[in-house]
């Protein structure tokens, strides 16, 4: 079983979309890959095996990509990646369900404790 965790300098990216690259855990391992780009990572979760991911937040096109490929989606997290995937393994890690529908461009993502953002979702 394999979990990737989206990353923005050691912690979870707060954007899937946005963030500069992954780690993959399958329990005993840990590998970094750097992301091939806006709507790409979907893709390369697939090659590799992914099973479920962990982000922040997440929009709608990217949550559905990661659905129609039969990734789980855990979002609304934060923290760092090593410490999200640990919670994943021992069966602690919850779903906030941060989904997020705007694209502006000065859209920002504030997740915490639940989902706050001043997308159109109305959170």
């Amino acid at each position: 079983m394999k979990i990737a965790v989206v990353s923005e300098n050691n912690k979870i990216s707060q954007h899937f979309g946005r963030a500069e690259g992954f780690f993959v855990y399958d329990g005993t391992n840990k590998e970094y890959h750097k992301s091939n780009g806006h709507g790409a990572i979907p893709g390369q979760l697939k090659e590799l095996g992914v099973e479920f991911v962990a982000c922040g937040g997440i929009g709608e096109g990217a949550l559905n990509n990661l659905k129609s490929l039969d990734i789980k989606v855990f979002s609304g997290l934060e923290g760092f990646c090593d410490d999200i995937a640990d919670g994943f393994f021992k069966h602690i890690l919850v779903n906030g369900e941060a989904v997020c529908n705007s694209h502006e461009p000065h859209h920002e993502h504030h997740h915490g404790h639940g989902h706050s953002c001043n997308c159109k979702c109305g959170k």
